[in-house]
């Protein structure tokens, strides 16, 4: 039987802490609306543009090869991907349009990339996925994916080789095998979840550690507490420079003066 998702609002860093640490093992993606849906910069950029679904995968693989044809123009000699993952991974590492979602093992990454990309008079939204366990089998032949519109089936991986920002970021990827079905129906065959359901709402955040039947949890930020909660971040050394290894990262973290005012 499928179980519905768990929500929640941290108001203090302390419950941030309590409630991620009481999930264990888990993924964690940050996102600064709790409006915005689980979906790929590709599939956004589909909805924007007005591409069906049944064109993704050929535009995806157009993109490959566009991609790896003028890339060594810019990339170092060490970034040279090996494999088609490795090749979405770097597309999606410099902005590009890519089917891969990006989470990470670590609550306080997730939770600064949520408060950057917030929104004005928005709540932010911290998602857990409860389950760390990824076996070799699951890692193995991942670049098959990209070769034709598989099966819809969700893995979780990272590439062979990280780059200095996932590994910055304790970075992996929700891969979904099939762009002919959205990237939140395969999360929800994944998790055993059912998007569609009613949210459960708890009221205190000491319920995340006894109601562990929910497989995904919504922890949800309020747009008031944003400013406290960076600032707590921020003291624990998650921030641009150190995310973003590089000068991108070092100029980025300017922003978070901004941020910082509140």
């Amino acid at each position: 039987m499928t179980r519905n998702i768990a929500k929640i609002r941290i108001t203090k860093p302390e419950e941030l802490i309590l409630a991620c640490e009481s999930l264990g093992n888990s993924w964690f993606r940050g996102q600064g609306s709790e409006k915005w849906r689980l979906e790929s910069t590709l599939e956004r950029d589909a909805n924007n543009f007005g591409v069906p679904r049944n064109a993704l995968w050929e535009r995806e693989q157009t993109m490959l090869r566009l991609f790896k044809k003028r890339a060594h123009l810019y990339l170092r000699d060490f970034e040279a991907a090996k494999d088609d993952f490795e090749w979405f991974s770097l597309i999606r590492h410099y902005g590009g349009p890519s089917r891969l979602l990006d989470v990470t093992s670590s609550y306080l990454v997730a939770a600064y990339f949520a408060l950057c990309d917030s929104r004005p008079k928005e709540d932010a939204v911290v998602w857990a996925f409860r389950e760390s366990i990824i076996t070799k089998e699951e890692e193995q032949n991942i670049s098959e994916l990209f070769m034709n519109d598989a099966k819809p089936a969700l893995k979780i991986a990272s590439p062979d080789r990280f780059n200095m920002r996932l590994n910055a970021q304790s970075g992996y990827f929700f891969v979904p095998g099939s762009l002919s079905t959205s990237l939140e129906d395969q999360i929800a065959r994944r998790f055993d979840t059912d998007f569609m359901k009613k949210f459960t709402v708890y009221r205190t955040v000491r319920r995340v550690k006894t109601e562990i039947g929910h497989r995904i949890w919504k922890l949800v930020i309020p747009r008031t507490t944003h400013g406290e909660m960076f600032r707590f971040i921020s003291r624990c050394n998650v921030r641009a420079y150190s995310l973003m290894p590089g000068i991108d990262g070092l100029a980025s973290s300017l922003r978070e003066m901004m941020r910082a005012f509140e």
